[in-house]
């Protein structure tokens, strides 16, 4: 047996009746399975980061000056200064930013209606048969995405570590650039995969 499309008609609105393979009554309970195991992994990554985090923040911190540079010119010297306890209170705030994004933001669109969600074809992805698969995907996504954030400020926070113990205190440059260009190619390729896959039906 299969369940009928919200309005009962074809996505493309030509008021032709047909089947959603993605809402089948057979493959719903197998789908939202497979979509759990899917966002349990990106949550996996994200709290061995966070431990990693916790690691390299607690093997540095010792050796740590008073006062560290946290803000480098273009040249790599240092410009801008903040106290050990400052920098460290703000490491633990861009974690809770990479919480927000990556767990919060999804829990807030599955509370909110869905004319204050910006979705393409939201009527469709958002109808009561597909709403547990499209939340799922935000789940994973966003996981994803905070995974990313968070090793980019892992990689940040190490060349910050390297260039307090050198002297003069200067960040490397080129491996800064490298870890930007990742961190932004990645949130390239990840927001034009979730535009493409919001923006065409299932076959």
């Amino acid at each position: 047996m299969a369940i009928k499309g919200t309005t009962g008609c074809s996505p493309q609105g030509n008021g032709v009746g047909y089947e959603d393979p993605m809402v089948t009554t057979k493959g719903l309970t197998t789908m939202r399975a497979r979509e759990r195991r899917k966002v349990r992994v990106p949550q996996a990554v994200f709290l061995l980061l966070v431990f990693l985090g916790f690691l390299q923040a607690r093997n540095f911190a010792e050796a740590m000056p008073g006062v560290m540079a946290t803000h480098f010119g273009a040249s790599g010297s240092a410009n801008g200064w903040q106290t050990k306890g400052e920098f460290f209170a703000v490491e633990i705030v861009m974690l809770g930013v990479c919480l927000l994004i990556g767990f919060g933001v999804p829990w807030i669109i599955s509370k909110a209606p869905p004319s204050l969600v910006n979705l393409p074809n939201k009527e469709f992805w958002l109808a009561p048969v597909r709403r547990d698969h499209t939340l799922a995907v935000f789940r994973m996504q966003m996981a994803w995405f905070a995974c990313a954030l968070l090793t980019f400020l892992i990689v940040v926070n190490q060349l910050v570590y390297n260039a307090n113990q050198s002297v003069p205190r200067h960040l490397n440059g080129p491996q800064f650039t490298m870890a930007l260009i990742a961190f932004l190619g990645f949130v390239a390729i990840w927001t034009v995969r979730l535009v493409t896959y919001f923006s065409k039906f299932p076959a």
